[in-house]
């Protein structure tokens, strides 16, 4: 930044004495400054019509005159406005001085083109930021210009030119008072923290660049966060500014996905900036006074060669004092030559038990989702079963991209203990053995296709009913698999009891982490095992921890990921205890930070398979093993992450 010197006309130069030091100018035309209320520009001045205008100065410190230029007055008398103590008003960081009128520098050239300057002795100012407020009495008045000087003997010319304007040498600001001057200021942080309006950088000064390491098709971020330093609202507009990006270098307006993080309140904790809407058409945002609010740059690099790209943002003040400059960030993305594939091997159910939102055709297929939910198999006992709800459901969700399996679910024999009585069993097994006919042979659904879950989370006694429950649906039709969620209290009898009626299996995770040796049954069986969370209040915990659960399957050579749920009933109170991972929006779904995350941490999956059939299965597994032993600490993983990007690369150029 240039420092604020002396302006650049010879009439606003005065004659120095060289063995003193140089007399110190600053100058700014009232039009450049912060207007307020009713005050308004007009070409090159500003009518006060009862506002006012704020000039915010940064000096080196000394005895100071101010100066004004100034509509004089009105009608024949063309110096009403400037005698007597003038009809004009300043404060110097809050204090009124008194003006008086500077001899000879009343010109007239029409009622509204009278002009004259006014000046005060301001007096000693300290280096640094000072604010100095202009009003007047008179609301037909005009300001011009504004100069402020060490120079006792200055007296400006009564016509113009006056010269450029003065530029402020930030260099002068301590910490804070760069923080007020600047406004707000640009800084980053990890993707997975959460970014309370109350958070802080370190500093004032403004971060200019913020990299992102992805792979080829595959889903990345990088965040800035905006901290209002002001006692005031400012708004602020977000936007791509990439002119000075080569078109080569340039990401795709598709390929940048611009959000932004809404805190919401969390119990005992800090609010959670966790919901992540699109910014608006116009990239209008608001910031409440001394608030941080975050910017989330989603990154899609499908379509993208390896190489390096670039975006910058721009942060410009729309409703801010004029002293508020645009900011901007470049974002770097450097794509490496690793392609992520755009399925999933493992199953990914989420049970978004027949939802129908806006968005999710696309959000879904986005975050691997493949094992679709469908809650609507009419009662086995029905004489005339209506399949017209269940068929267009499934219908709908295996038309998704990647869709491959359906999760049905019902709580007809947790619901209704008729099926317990001998003379209703012949019933319920026509009934069962229609609705697997009706799927398998007129839906045209594989057994593979396709499971059934009739208890959820038994322990104890419910473990009985289970197994008979399922002697019902073995009868009607041997062939439909079963699954079965296991709770921490299941013990290693209890896996010997249900080995013969499951089919696929669902620990709780805190079974997977804590019961190795049923862990070790499970793996026995040959059965597929599918991991699962449920309402855990997961919503407040850390989002690293979507992203690291991958790494856990990963380490349980897992099948698949059942998490509890993918859109909870009312997300955006705050408070939902079913830890929903998405919100429902205005024609779209919104996702959170832990949604994001759990699909980086699926894209981190992938290349952990890929890198250990690539023949590297012993280093991989000592860098999940690096990574699990540090789970609050990001940097570890995204280190092991950038191992296996570099592991893949060399191995892409060692086949070429």
């Amino acid at each position: 930044m240039l420092a604020a010197l002396i302006a650049s006309v010879a009439v606003f130069t005065p004659v120095v004495d060289a063995s003193q030091p140089p007399h110190e100018f600053h100058f700014v035309e009232a039009e450049h400054t912060s207007l307020s209320g009713a005050a308004q520009a007009s070409g090159t001045a500003v009518w006060i019509y009862g506002g006012a205008v704020t000039w915010d100065v940064i000096t080196r410190g000394g005895d100071y005159r101010l100066l004004l230029r100034v509509r004089s007055g009105w009608s024949a008398d063309h110096e009403g406005a400037v005698h007597n103590g003038t009809r004009y008003r300043v404060e110097v960081d809050g204090k009124p001085v008194t003006l008086k009128l500077v001899q000879d520098t009343v010109i007239y050239d029409s009622d509204e083109s009278n002009w004259a300057w006014v000046e005060s002795h301001v007096g000693q100012l300290s280096r640094g930021l000072h604010s100095i407020k202009f009003t007047a009495d008179w609301p037909y008045g005009r300001w011009d210009a504004f100069a402020l000087t060490t120079d006792r003997n200055f007296t400006p010319p009564a016509k113009g030119p006056f010269g450029k304007e003065t530029v402020n040498d930030l260099t002068l600001l301590d910490k804070e008072q760069r923080k007020r001057f600047q406004g707000y200021t640009l800084w980053t942080a990890p993707i997975e923290d959460n970014v309370p309006p109350d958070a802080r950088p370190t500093g004032a000064a403004n971060v200019e660049r913020v990299e992102v390491a992805a792979c080829r098709n595959e889903h990345a971020a990088a965040v800035v966060n905006v901290t209002n330093w002001l006692d005031v609202p400012l708004m602020l507009r977000v936007s791509r500014f990439d002119g000075e990006v080569s078109a080569a270098a340039r990401l795709p307006l598709k390929n940048v996905t611009l959000r932004h993080a809404v805190a919401l309140p969390a119990p005992r904790k800090d609010p959670l900036a966790d919901a992540l809407p699109a910014v608006d058409q116009a990239g209008v945002l608001l910031l409440l006074p001394r608030e941080t609010h975050q910017i989330w740059a989603g990154i899609d690099t499908a379509g993208l060669e390896a190489g390096e790209y670039s975006t910058i943002l721009r942060v410009s003040p729309l409703k801010a004092p004029e002293r508020c400059r645009a900011q901007q960030i470049t974002v770097q993305v450097q794509v490496a030559d690793v392609v992520v594939r755009s399925d999933h091997p493992l199953d990914i159910f989420l049970c978004e038990y027949n939802s129908n939102h806006p968005g999710m055709s696309s959000d879904l297929p986005s975050h691997f989702a493949n094992w679709y939910h469908n809650c609507l198999t009419p009662h086995p006992a029905q004489a005339e079963p209506d399949f017209t709800a269940m068929d267009a459901q499934l219908r709908r969700e295996l038309s998704y991209r990647g869709a491959r399996s359906v999760f049905f679910e019902h709580w007809h024999f947790r619901g209704d203990d008729a099926w317990q009585d001998t003379k209703n069993r012949d019933a319920w097994v026509r009934g069962i053995r229609r609705w697997a006919d009706h799927v398998h042979r007129e839906l045209g659904l594989g057994y593979d296709e396709f499971s059934l879950h009739i208890y959820d989370e038994v322990s104890g006694t419910g473990l009985e009913d289970f197994i008979k429950a399922r002697e019902i649906v073995r009868e009607a039709d041997p062939k439909v698999r079963v699954t079965m969620t296991l709770t921490s209290q299941i013990m290693l009898q209890d896996v010997v009891r249900l080995e013969p009626a499951v089919d696929i299996w669902c620990p709780f995770m805190g079974l997977v982490n804590g019961s190795p040796e049923v862990m070790a049954a499970l793996r026995k069986s040959g059965k597929p095992i599918v991991p699962y969370r449920c309402a855990e209040n997961k919503r407040f915990w850390p989002a690293q921890d979507y992203r690291l659960w991958s790494w856990q399957l990963y380490q349980q050579r897992a099948d698949g990921m059942f998490i509890w749920t993918y859109l909870a009933g009312d997300a955006w109170k705050g408070r939902s205890w079913d830890g929903g991972m998405v919100f429902s929006g205005n024609g779209d779904i919104v996702p959170s930070r832990r949604w994001e995350l759990l699909r980086m941490g699926l894209q981190d999956w992938l290349l952990l398979d890929k890198a250990a059939k690539s023949g590297h299965e012993k280093i991989v597994d000592k860098l999940v093993t690096r990574v699990l032993a540090s789970t609050s600490d990001a940097t570890t993983m995204r280190q092991a992450r950038q191992d296996l990007v570099n592991l893949l690369s060399s191995e892409g150029s060692k086949s070429q």
